[in-house]
């Protein structure tokens, strides 16, 4: 890749650029529990596609925070791009971590049912 061009596949961000940052080991511990999290915002009889936009809403959250950091960080402006471009990323691992890694294991289950509650 030449200077100066974007990278659209890795934006700039800590997540992506395998560097052992203390923010990016922090993006990495949160990538990994975020499917968890979003599970305590879920009930059990929501529907797939349901439980599917609660973690694009917390991957959106996720990605949003993390390139809002880096911009003041660096004194920098937000790039809209990239955090659209992570969002979409950090949402396909949480629904392979959710929908796979965890799926119907106890930590799980116990995420999702001491979540939001269903009314009787």
């Amino acid at each position: 890749m030449t200077e100066g061009t974007d990278s659209l596949v890795f934006p700039d961000l800590p997540t992506y650029l395998f560097s052992p940052t203390l923010g990016g080991l922090l993006s990495l511990l949160v990538q990994i529990v975020l499917p968890l999290l979003a599970a305590l915002l879920m009930k059990t009889s929501w529907s797939t596609s349901t439980k599917g936009i609660i973690l694009l809403a917390a991957s959106a959250a996720k990605s949003f925070l993390e390139a809002w950091a880096l911009a003041v960080a660096n004194d920098a402006p937000f790039d809209l791009r990239g955090a659209l471009i992570n969002s979409l990323v950090v949402w396909g691992i949480a629904v392979g971590i959710h929908f796979g890694f965890l799926r119907g294991t106890s930590i799980q289950r116990a995420a999702i049912t001491s979540g939001v509650k269903d009314r009787p």
